[in-house]
């Protein structure tokens, strides 16, 4: 029926320019002419759709749903265009309605033809006879059209986690979209996703016994509600479940068409090479997944995969390890293991060439340096230039280390395996979402301006607990420029207000910055190995603050509406209150208030299972992800740090670092607060990373000392982490002009300095100083490094003992 439609002359010209706002497509309290009614009068706008991708259809589906969600009437999906208002779907070069448009020069895709993953939406009056008006959405691809339906759902009101967290979108009577173009894509990062893990105590079971008991797994049901969430976040990348607790993907034959029908590129893990899951695909004794002594089993079992999965999209990873996440097996020196590795990538490659495209080059791959890999890669380990080096973080958050001038330069360029959730050394984080955004903006925007623009894929555990931190990096990928120093408070209260309202966006906002500043110093699986003391009442201190967000939070959600209270439990009360009531098990000097705490949180954890949501979620949240010691009864755990007999004599100054009296920057750079990231929730760095540190750059900080004598200054810091091998990640201090003492505060991954740093999230500077006279001073720091960021400075005086790292986390500056 497309190729018989005649279309007026005077359409879409405007389609041509590029108009698109910072909000995008947007609703309007009261129509004008242009604008086009989405629902007017009880009566949809009809969705037309024909010959186009799976996806296409499955968005318009979802959009139906969605404008139903809101209003309460559904559109209809049709194959004509046969009503007064119509939102027309398809895709350049599929579509023959948008190409016969196109082809009669009624309508101008030159602004992303051809472009990765970019769509344009316009309303435009009287398209065709008999069609008063349209919403045209157009995607230069088969994810870009899908993009863009999902931009129309998120302007009436609709959450990408409308499901997932079960946010009820505000009712509306009716829903027009203003008049205008606007212009999405291409993305800032090609392939932007997530790789669930760690899903034993989580998606696993809730699926295995809820969602899909007939599967008993995570199987094509669950996917494709992980596929949905997935193109609502406007993501295009999946690493699957891999734990022994799962069977593997490949192994439900309909998976693999679920990912292909939502337009998912199918990954694997850094341990999984070549879209196989060793756990349960590798099917001989697992000492013979050795490529020394079974070679030719193995090349036979990645070629099998290559056999069925080729067809569909895929990013392949390359390399081996162990089963199940361990090193290589073979043995061997470091040059042999290198060698070795070296032959697996190019055996690989002929299996793909042979397999999948003769041209290798044009195949997506990649190659994860994880854990003992890196050691190999840095000792000679050459990859092919078209391969994508996708570096790590060190599981904490803390990339490790980015490409090199040199490595900038590959054309498969770079990408980051970035961790929100992690089961490991030095301690699990498995439960709650505590990595802040703030933390998240700074080392991935530090990425992106080193070269990791191809590939960003993150470890959200079982998905649903890392649903902010998910949130916020899928929208940083797909848009880096919309995000800045002050990332962390645009974000919350764009995603307060998104899925709560406006009348409680500012406050969920504020309980939500507040809740990631409270467990930045120590995670909750952390506390047993926390700093906080019983000096300065700093326990008392921090048991205070978390009652103080509980009550604000308890208060708010007293306030908000009924349909609203199952989402603001699952993203806001649950994980306030249990990290509250896990600090209070643990700090508390009352054995009874930390009984109560712990029994608190198994009610709070049934709630989450049995009620919530009408049951919808139960056995999806553990009170105890791998039976962590930290978990169990008070008894059991004690408390974080011995009693100290000292007290301290209060004889220093605490500093919060953003608060210097004078910056001196440089040319090409600038002192850019960070604002939520550390301990007092707003540290400072030097920007960009890529330029070259000024040696003028500087922080200064006046004091004034009551006496003279020696000084201890310790500059608390950021974790972070030397930007590749060969930099340093020092600063230098200095006290009235003397000479300036250096330090250097990056370490190695699984030692005991690392260990201590990203359990207290600060890599703690110490330099010894004398100061000669009572009276005014000035210390004075300067970066050394391109990526110190720092949070604290604390000049001792004399009044911290030698037990202690440190004042207390919550002491206030004297």
């Amino acid at each position: 029926m497309t190729r018989s439609l005649k279309l007026p002359a005077v359409l879409l010209l405007l389609l041509a320019a590029s108009a698109m706002g910072a909000d995008g497509p947007h609703l309007v309290d009261q129509y004008h002419p242009g604008d086009f009614k989405l629902v007017s009068g009880g009566t949809p706008a009809a969705i037309f759709v024909t010959d186009d991708f799976p996806v296409t259809s499955i968005a318009a589906q979802c959009l139906a749903g969605d404008v139903q969600s809101v209003t309460g009437v559904k559109p209809h999906i049709v194959i004509n265009a046969l009503a007064q208002n119509v939102v027309f779907i398809g895709t350049i070069g599929k579509s023959a309605f948008i190409d016969t448009m196109v082809r009669e020069h009624k309508l101008d895709v030159s602004a992303i033809r051809g472009k990765w993953e970019s769509h344009l939406i316009a309303t435009v009056p009287n398209p065709w006879p008999g069609v008063r008006s349209g919403l045209v959405i157009v995607g230069s691809d088969r994810r870009g059209t899908a993009y863009g339906v999902f931009d129309i759902s998120e302007a009436i009101g609709v959450s990408p986690w409308v499901w997932w967290s079960d946010v009820v979108p505000t009712h509306r009577d009716a829903l027009v979209i203003g008049a205008g173009t606007f212009l999405h894509g291409p993305p800032s990062v090609k392939y932007r996703g997530i790789f669930i893990n760690d899903e034993d105590w989580s998606l696993q079971p809730w699926a295995a016994k809820t969602y899909e008991p007939d599967t008993k797994d995570i199987g094509p049901k669950t996917y494709a509600k992980v596929c949905e969430l997935l193109l609502r976040l406007k993501a295009n990348y999946l690493w699957p479940a891999m734990h022994p607790c799962t069977k593997a993907f490949n192994l439900y034959p309909q998976d693999k068409v679920v990912a292909d029908q939502y337009a998912i590129v199918m990954g694997s893990s850094h341990a999984e090479p070549m879209l196989r899951d060793n756990v349960t695909e590798w099917t001989l004794p697992k000492d013979e997944y050795n490529y020394v002594t079974h070679r030719d089993d193995i090349l036979k079992y990645w070629e099998q995969r290559l056999l069925e999965n080729g067809r569909y999209e895929n990013s392949y990873t390359l390399g081996i390890r162990g089963i199940h996440d361990s090193p290589m097996l073979g043995g061997g020196t470091e040059a042999e293991k290198v060698a070795r590795l070296q032959q697996v990538i190019t055996d690989q490659r002929a299996l793909l060439a042979r397999d999948v495209n003769p041209d290798v080059t044009q195949i997506a791959q990649i190659f994860t340096p994880y854990k003992e890999v890196l050691g190999l890669y840095q000792h000679g380990l050459k990859v092919p230039d078209d391969v994508t080096l996708n570096w790590p973080d060190d599981n904490h958050g803390y990339i490790r280390e980015l490409s090199n001038p040199d490595e900038q330069k590959r054309s498969g360029g770079a990408g980051v395996y970035y961790h929100v959730s992690y089961w490991g050394a030095p301690q699990d984080y498995l439960w709650l979402c505590t990595t802040s955004p703030a933390l998240i903006w700074e080392e991935m925007s530090k990425a992106y301006d080193n070269g990791a623009r191809t590939v960003w894929v993150l470890n959200v555990g079982g998905l649903k607990k890392s649903a902010i931190d998910m949130d916020f990096f899928l929208r940083m990928a797909w848009d880096i420029d919309a995000w800045h120093e002050d990332a962390q408070p645009v974000f919350l209260q764009q995603w307060a207000k998104e899925n709560f309202g406006p009348d409680h966006a500012s406050d969920i906002a504020a309980i939500m910055a507040e809740y990631f500043r409270l467990n930045y110093p120590s995670r909750p699986e952390h506390l047993a190995q926390a700093h906080f003391t019983d000096n300065y009442d700093e326990k008392k201190q921090r048991l205070q603050d978390f009652a103080t967000l509980v009550a604000k939070t308890n208060a708010i959600y007293a306030q908000i509406p009924p349909q609203k209270k199952d989402a603001m439990y699952e993203l806001v009360v649950y994980p306030v209150r249990c990290s509250a009531l896990l600090n209070t098990k643990v700090l508390s000097p009352d054995p009874a208030q930390a009984q109560q705490a712990y029994d608190q949180i198994q009610q709070e954890t049934k709630y989450y299972n049995e009620q919530l949501a009408g049951g919808k979620w139960n056995d999806i949240m553990s009170a105890s992800p791998h039976k962590l010691p930290v978990f169990g009864p008070p008894a059991a755990t004690g408390t974080a740090a011995a009693p100290q007999d000292e007290t301290g004599g209060g004889n220093y100054i605490s500093i919060d670092a953003a608060h210097a009296a004078h910056e001196t920057a440089g040319p090409g750079v600038a002192w850019k607060v960070i604002v939520g990231l550390g301990r007092s929730a707003h540290s400072i760095t030097l920007l960009p990373t890529t330029a070259a540190v000024p040696g003028a750059a500087s922080l200064e900080y006046p004091f004034t000392a009551a006496q003279s004598g020696s000084a201890n200054v310790l500059v608390y810091c950021i974790p972070t982490h030397a930007l590749y091998p060969g930099m340093s990640l020092r600063y230098s201090a200095s006290i009235d002009g003397e000479p300036p003492k250096v330090v250097d505060i990056d370490t190695v991954e699984f030692s005991k300095p690392w260990s201590t740093n990203v359990l207290r999230g600060a890599a703690i500077g110490t330099t010894q100083h004398v100061i000669a006279t009572p009276g005014r001073h000035t210390l004075t720091i300067h970066p050394l490094d391109p990526g110190v960021v720092f949070d604290k400075v604390v000049i001792d005086l004399g009044g911290l003992k030698p037990t202690q790292t440190g004042p207390p986390e919550t002491a206030a500056n004297p």
